[in-house]
């Protein structure tokens, strides 16, 4: 794991047994401005996400009631911005703070905890308890990784085993909670209040990965760098055993229980007893000699006497499952030749304690899903020399010679092994920081684009535009708004004043009735037309288009100054029908243009489903393919970074760009998940 470069030597803390309690909170308390300095940056975005949700709900929704209260929460928000910002922040430090104070008296992992009483607690809490859960998971779930290495980090300055997800002060269910108690103070509606809270979605939160790698790195540059690998193994021994849980699928635990409890086709009851001693004490001796190439081959020199129908049902059942396992192009050869040598530790395992079939919470289970998974990784001529082979080979070995020894074994080297993998994930992310760090840097550049493209075609689609501002809105204003939605993290009043601008400029063209609106036009130009002109220098917009536009404005102008003080009825009509016309027009153009976007297939679909993790083999140029790793998505799913093991190749792709290798076979998801279940599915099949 890299170190993050600072430019003064920080205060290493030692996490001594005799170091004050006050004294590890207060190094706590110091990440609270970190995490401040992080969420600060991304908060105009994250307000600009929920307005453009509110405005969206207002246009699209069928209840009168609904879309009244979103669109009047959408232009209050619009107007009042900062102040809501600066609550969000006032929240989430009173927050945080806390949290942390709770953690000192927060019980250990291993204590049981009293569940809160809901008998008392309000409808509405309830529903604000749930949707906040609910949200909470699904961004813990996107940043799992990171998550853990700050429990991790936290539970040893803390001098405990483990910080569980819940007891971890920059939860996002804590950033969610403040987001909403902002809102509840920053508007007084009631109904307000839950809208906004089912509005919250991951795509509107805040990205929350450069905050976990924020605090993070503040812990490693105080010294608390914990070895991942011990602490790791701690926790997973920690937990209680998992009670036996079912397969998925209840077909498929159905299929297993009628393939292991029959006789010649015929159902029998289910056996209590295990296997004899006889078919153990060979299957022990069998460890002595050559990995054996088929459990079909070694089971065939097993004493006559010693095999029992259940025996022979759960032998075929595994050596179908190993079949479908050696038969997998995504596993290379030489991990394979390590599987091959787990057959006989394995079989016995199962015989001895069929959960092996049913659940996949099993050690040995898990193991086998562990290292089939982690070898797709090793695809590369030097797999001999890399620390990952050689941690699967060990393992293997230690499996071969402990099978029949310690029941415990196999819960310690999966977590050897999960911890091993961990590690390398973090460390892999931080080398691909840079090129994550652009793929964001484009996907908000591409978010800018289509925010300033709606600024506008919300504002043209209802007809009151005059063609020539049209124009000009559509092909020049718009390289403004870009520019202002990218820097609205930094500068959100730059995005107001663009805004507020091209309202004031569609505003001055439209016809003014009384004579008081024409004085006011006159008022204004001057320093409407001096601050367009601004934003033009900006973008460097000296074509000759530019002299046209603003002489088509001045007459424009002009002849809105002259016209008569009333018009008659008839006018006033003819021009509300030109109006609506025009906004039909729109509507049906933007409709035509939808129409003709790339049609969801499933290759979209699978795009939108594949997650972080999942391998993916792609076909080169010369036509050689090469398996990658899905490392990252961004936080709208627009941007796919991909890299090999060590990162010494990395991608980015788009979600077009993904979507269209696999649809013209230049890219293929591997299969993701149990490769045990999968085996055990298409075995069952046969």
């Amino acid at each position: 794991m890299s170190d993050h470069p600072a430019s003064h030597a920080p205060e290493v803390v030692h996490c001594s047994s005799s170091q004050p309690a006050a004294s590890r909170l207060r190094v706590i308390e110091s990440l609270v401005p970190v995490a401040l300095a992080e969420v600060t940056a991304q908060l105009p975005g994250f307000i600009e996400r929920l307005a453009d949700a509110m405005f969206r709900l207002s246009d699209q929704s069928v209840l009168p009631n609904e879309a009244r209260l979103s669109f009047h929460a959408w232009n209050y928000l619009g107007k009042n911005a900062g102040q809501l910002q600066r609550g969000v922040l006032d929240q989430l430090s009173q927050a945080w703070l806390g949290e942390i104070a709770a953690l000192d008296q927060t019980p250990l992992s291993g204590t049981l905890q009293t569940a809160p009483d809901l008998r008392l607690v309000s409808l509405e809490e309830m529903e604000s308890r749930v949707l906040i859960g609910n949200l909470s998971q699904a961004v813990e779930l996107e940043n799992s990784a990171a998550l853990v290495a700050l429990n991790i980090r936290l539970g040893r300055l803390l001098q405990r085993d483990v910080i569980s997800i819940a007891h971890n002060p920059f939860r996002p269910a804590v950033f969610a909670r403040a987001v909403h108690d902002a809102w509840c103070r920053f508007d007084g509606s009631d109904q307000s209040h839950r809208l906004v809270l089912r509005l919250l979605r991951p795509e509107v939160l805040i990205d929350f990965a450069p905050l976990l790698t924020a605090l993070n790195g503040a812990l490693i540059a105080r010294g608390i760098v914990p070895d991942l690998l011990d602490d790791y193994r701690s926790r997973q021994s920690s937990r209680p055993s998992p009670a036996p849980a079912g397969v998925a699928d209840a077909a498929l635990r159905h299929k297993l229980e009628e393939w292991l409890n029959q006789v010649d086709g015929e159902p029998v009851a289910a056996s209590a007893a295990g296997p004899c001693a006889t078919l153990l004490g060979y299957l022990d001796d069998l460890r002595q000699a050559a990995p054996v190439a088929s459990l079909r081959e070694a089971i065939r020199q097993a004493p006559a006497d010693a095999l029992t129908p259940a025996d022979h049902n759960a032998i075929e059942l595994l050596a179908r499952m190993f079949d479908f396992v050696f038969g997998d192009s995504t596993i290379p050869e030489h991990v394979k030749q390590l599987l091959r040598r787990l057959q006989v530790p394995l079989l016995r395992t199962a015989l001895v304690d069929k959960d092996f079939f049913f659940s996949p919470a099993c050690p040995p289970r898990r193991l086998l899903d562990q290292l089939a998974a982690s070898g797709r990784g090793l695809q590369h001529d030097a797999f001999a020399d890399d620390p990952l082979y050689r941690l699967i080979e060990q393992i293997v070995e230690r499996v071969q010679r402990e099978f029949d020894q310690q029941i415990g074994m196999y819960s310690t080297v999966v977590a050897d092994l999960e911890a091993y993998l961990l590690a390398e994930q973090e460390t892999e992310h931080s080398a691909l920081r840079p090129r994550i760090d652009e793929a964001r840097r484009q996907e908000n550049m591409q978010q800018a684009r289509e925010l300033a493209g709606n600024d506008i075609a919300r504002r043209i689609e209802s007809g009151e535009v005059a063609g020539f501002v049209e124009v000009f809105l559509e092909t020049q204003w718009i390289h403004i708004l870009v520019l202002a939605h990218s820097v609205a993290a930094r500068k959100p009043e730059a995005l107001d004043k663009a805004l507020q601008a091209m309202d004031d400029l569609i505003w001055s063209v439209r016809p003014k009735v009384s004579p008081q609106e024409r004085k006011e036009l006159v008022s204004k130009l001057p320093a409407l037309l001096s601050l367009i002109n601004a934003w033009l220098n900006a973008v460097k917009w000296d074509a000759p288009e530019r002299v046209t536009f603003f002489s088509n404005l001045a007459e424009r102008h002009a002849a809105i100054v002259r016209l008569p003080a009333e018009r008659s009825p008839r006018h006033r009509i003819e021009l509300a029908v030109n109006v609506a016309q025009k906004a039909s027009e729109r509507r049906l153009n933007r409709r035509a243009r939808e129409m003709h976007d790339v049609p969801l297939d499933q290759f979209v679909h699978v795009v939108d489903s594949i997650e972080p993790g999942s391998w993916v083999r792609f076909v080169r140029s010369n036509g050689n393919a090469g398996t990658f790793r899905l490392a990252w998505i961004s936080r709208l799913r627009t941007r796919f970074v991909f890299s090999s093991r060590h990162s010494e190749e990395s991608f980015v792709f788009t979600a077009g760009e993904l979507a269209s290798a696999l649809r013209e076979q230049g890219a293929e998801v591997l299969p993701h998940g149990s490769v045990v279940t999968r085996a055990l599915a298409a075995a069952l099949e046969q």
